[in-house]
């Protein structure tokens, strides 16, 4: 059997990368070992930029819908709330911090996988491959004990932290334990908390968190305990309630559990994401602490990073140079996510009563300024995710003075060089179309590029026209890649280009928060990646280098094929 992408792993990394390629076109093959699946709740937290690429799928509404919301995050010491966070405040549609169990998310997935035609092979089990140039060949053993040669041009491993694809290839894993000892319990309780709000209680006994679940009156339960002790997999509810009356003074009986575990924390990340032929995501490229709830969420960050890539090479629209970016773009989040997360790990966990008096008068310091708070919330939430580092962005608009009203001035340079970057989240705002208020996501493509036309302050028929011009050759030479949008600060469509509304995408911003959010306050493009990030963008609007960042990602054979040298003058 011969198929374009072999994905070993169908947690919820390796459904979102298949679901993700079959819409570009690509049916991959998925297969699991596990006979069934996932019926625990591992992990719970699913973020802002998660459930913006849910709404891309189509899914954030029922994930939405089977969660729970939580409205905010508060820290204790000595039973005084040290630090409360809100969870709302964020910049997206979609401010929330949604408790959805991972079985929950897997379901979600799972039935979008089917429904486009990928059928998830479970019982089969990835036990060895070689590759060569062109392909890989995959030993699959199926529940009756036959093997199976499965020949791939790409096998992407989505097995998780002890994933055996990983070990197949050599991709050796780097990292180091945190000393301590974590129960998890997620059960019934009588407790008063809010049921929408997260609890962690801070002493040098040790840490005590609650997150309410979507289930009434359910929480997960989490505590560490010393490093030497050593207990069941399964711990007694007792304990639990001892640690909450020692710790958070909560007094509680817990009953009926859905599940308890314990667990030691081990973080580790590959020195490379890839090894010929064959990729990892998600767990399987690296594994951090809990503390965060940041693991799900990357790993379905590191899928929908790779499917685009991966489906441009197979569709040769790119070549296989494109795919090194992934490694070039995801590795720096890992690090940053180890580092981060095992910090926070070991800041929470310290016992020495000293060190937990400064870092609870430190959270308590930091956390008055709202500035800290949004920095925070956009950090854990994945918004402040950014590829300005990346080989495949960049960005131009060199220094210039013009008088002249049609060109740029010093402040249109000057307001350019804030955010967004090249790299950076595409902003979300609210725009007019021809015929109804959208917003900007709705009308952009996540399964091609985006270029925003946008015509600056001072909107006259001379850069209407330009800007049509631009328009007009990249719809003609890129009409199967690039979807092109003239964003303009008029309340109405301008006459010169009333003929162009039928044929093109015109967008009004007549209060200029578009224009403001991409500090467009002089003539300029951008071109959107599918993903959601901003591949390239130039001051002023210049169709020559935008042609000539596209030959740079090898999308186009030849600058001067491309170019229209009218558009020159």
């Amino acid at each position: 059997m011969s198929v374009d992408v072999l994905i070993i792993g169908a947690g919820p990394t390796g459904l979102l990368l298949a679901a993700q390629l079959a819409r570009y076109g690509i049916k991959p093959r998925l297969v699991d070992k596990n006979p069934e699946p996932s019926k625990t709740s591992k992990a719970i937290a699913v973020f802002a930029r998660t459930l913006e690429i849910f709404d891309h799928l189509g899914i954030a509404e029922e994930a939405i819908k089977r969660g729970r919301k939580l409205n905010q995050f508060n820290f204790y010491a000595d039973r005084q709330r040290i630090v409360n966070l809100r969870s709302d405040q964020l910049d997206s549609f979609l401010p929330l911090v949604l408790c959805l169990p991972q079985s929950q998310t897997e379901d979600i997935l799972g039935r979008l996988v089917e429904n486009l035609g990928v059928k998830i092979e479970r019982s089969v089990t990835f036990t060895g491959l070689q590759q060569d140039a062109d392909s890989v060949t995959a030993i699959l053993c199926h529940p009756d004990g036959q093997e199976e040669n499965c020949r791939a041009s790409w096998l992407i491993g989505c097995d998780g932290a002890r994933s055996t694809v990983r070990q197949e290839v050599g991709l050796v894993d780097k990292g180091a334990n945190i000393p301590g000892l974590f129960i998890l319990a997620d059960a019934q309780t009588n407790w008063s908390l809010s049921p929408n709000e997260v609890h962690i209680f801070l002493n040098s006994d040790g840490v005590f968190a609650v997150f309410p679940l979507p289930e009434e009156n359910y929480w997960r339960i989490i505590a560490d305990l010393t490093p030497d002790m050593s207990l069941p997999e399964g711990p007694d509810l007792k304990l639990f309630e001892q640690l909450a009356h020692e710790r958070s003074h909560l007094e509680t009986q817990l009953t009926n559990p859905l599940w308890t575990s314990t667990f030691r924390i081990r973080q580790r990340m590959v020195g490379k994401c890839r090894a010929g032929r064959v990729f990892v995501a998600g767990d399987a490229l690296s594994s951090h602490s809990p503390v965060g709830g940041q693991g799900m969420n990357t790993g379905l960050q590191d899928a929908y990073n790779l499917a685009r890539k991966l489906a441009l090479v197979i569709q040769n629209q790119a070549t296989t140079e494109l795919l090194d970016s992934y490694q070039a773009e995801r590795e720096p989040i890992s690090k940053s996510l180890l580092a981060s997360t095992g910090l926070a790990t070991r800041a929470i966990t310290v016992r020495n009563p000293i060190f937990t008096q400064i870092r609870n008068y430190a959270a308590k310091f930091a956390t008055n300024f709202e500035s800290v708070q949004q920095r925070i919330r956009n950090t854990v939430s994945e918004l402040n995710v950014n590829y300005r580092h990346s080989p495949i962005v960049e960005e131009d608009h060199p220094f210039l003075i013009s008088l002249h009203p049609k060109e740029p001035n010093l402040i249109d340079w000057w307001d350019f060089h804030a955010q967004p970057q090249a790299g950076d989240r595409t902003p979300d705002v609210i725009i007019e179309t021809v015929n109804e208020r959208k917003r900007l996501f709705q009308v952009l493509s996540d399964l091609k590029h985006n270029l925003l036309l946008f015509g600056g302050n001072i909107t006259q028929k001379v850069n209407c026209v330009k800007l049509s011009q631009i328009a007009e050759e990249v719809e003609e030479k890129c009409r199967d890649r690039i979807d092109v949008h003239i964003v303009l600060l008029n309340s109405q469509i301008p006459e010169e280009l009333e003929w162009f509304k039928s044929v093109l995408s015109v967008l009004l911003d007549p209060q200029g928060k578009c224009h403001h959010r991409y500090s467009a306050t002089g003539e300029c493009l951008y071109l959107i990646r599918p993903d959601g990030y901003i591949g390239y963008r130039t001051q002023p609007a210049d169709v020559f280098k935008l042609w000539t960042y596209l030959q740079k990602l090898n999308l186009f054979q030849s600058v001067d094929e491309m170019y229209s040298p009218s558009l020159s003058k």
